[in-house]
């Protein structure tokens, strides 16, 4: 891709392994509860699903330099990271380039998200791009992706990640009210 404003992040063993570990216990701590696994994706375990959405917040805190994901028992509550105080979602993709998708608006609960591709690599996380929820909602399309209509965009429709380090520093350090 020639205008590919993406990157690529490598995680640590400690992290890729912690990311396992974690992936597993929610699985496992899920049916310890009664709960039914929530997976509308036949190509792939709960397990596996919820290893790479640990994967994509560890590359996604170390990038930006925020404190690791934790385990969540019941719900995250739309949160996954939070980069001082602006929460984040982290939405994962299994395809290198995929789209955002949320289930609808209301699910779209941070104030911003980022998305992250699966590589051939299960330690490399493609980081494509950032948006605010606000944005989202104003330049999302609808879909079918074969499990309902969704709303997306397109990786190459967000924000490339390095302006996210921008907006955090005008959050950070304007004056009230001018942001």
């Amino acid at each position: 891709m020639s205008n590919d404003t993406s990157m690529l992040v490598k995680l640590s063993r400690m992290d890729n392994h912690t990311a396992k570990m974690m992936g597993s216990d929610t699985v496992g701590i899920c049916k310890a509860f009664g709960f039914a696994p929530r997976l509308e994706n036949e190509a792939q375990t709960r397990e596996e699903a919820n290893i790479f959405g640990y994967r994509a917040e560890f590359a996604v805190a170390r990038l930006l330099e925020l404190e690791t994901p934790a385990l969540n028992y019941l719900s995250d509550g739309g949160v996954d990271l939070w980069m001082d105080d602006i929460p984040i979602d982290v939405k994962f993709t299994n395809q290198e380039y995929g789209p955002l998708i949320f289930d609808t608006i209301q699910k779209f609960r941070s104030r911003l998200a980022v998305l992250v591709g699966r590589t051939e690599r299960d330690d490399v996380m493609r980081i494509n791009g950032w948006i605010l929820r606000k944005d989202f909602r104003e330049n999302c399309k609808r879909r079918d992706f074969g499990y309902g209509e969704r709303l997306y965009m397109e990786h190459n429709d967000l924000s490339p990640i390095e302006t996210l380090w921008r907006y955090r520093m005008e959050q950070r350090l304007a004056p009230d009210g001018d942001t």
